[in-house]
């Protein structure tokens, strides 16, 4: 990423919050937390995009960091579980928008970031698409290097604390 000022410019106030800070404390794919996993999602998204000027960076960013913004412990027996692929993007984007007053294209590409897997959530807009390919591709990672480990995968994580 070339332009870490800029990506920081639109990730601050998400970093900051509080409530985007719980995200420390969910794990999803190996031992990654959804933090860690939001932060590298953003970081690829932007780093595909940052000299392509017919996108919109800001909504890249801020729709990458909120894409698993769902705020719940998913790993427990029973319908959450067994849901949590096809209904978390939904879950995400409503509290994107009722905490971060989120644009409706941000909305969007929250809810549409787990096509295919959503098959009736289809990405409308290129920064949709990007941000799902980015969604793919790290969690292919973590999920394939990571499996089991605490540490964090990514080296770009500057926003995350030093593990001890």
């Amino acid at each position: 990423m070339k332009n870490k000022d800029l990506f920081d410019e639109y990730a601050k106030d998400i970093l900051e919050n509080e409530l985007f800070l719980e995200t420390k404390k969910i794990y999803s794919h190996g031992r990654i937390s959804i933090y860690e996993h939001s932060i590298a999602v953003a970081e690829l998204a932007f780093s595909m995009i940052e000299n392509n000027n017919g996108i919109d960076k800001r909504c890249v960013v801020r729709a990458a960091l909120l894409h698993d913004f769902f705020l719940y412990e998913w790993h427990v027996p029973g319908i959450r579980y067994i849901m949590h692929g096809w209904k978390h993007p939904s879950i995400a984007a409503k509290k994107a928008k009722e905490i971060f007053g989120i644009s409706r294209k941000e909305y969007a590409c929250i809810k549409t970031h787990m096509w295919p897997w959503t098959p009736f959530s289809i990405p409308i807009c290129r920064e949709a698409w990007i941000i799902s390919m980015a969604d793919k591709v790290v969690a292919l990672k973590e999920t394939v290097f990571c499996r089991g480990k605490r540490a964090p995968l990514h080296g770009a994580l500057r926003h995350a604390p030093p593990t001890a």
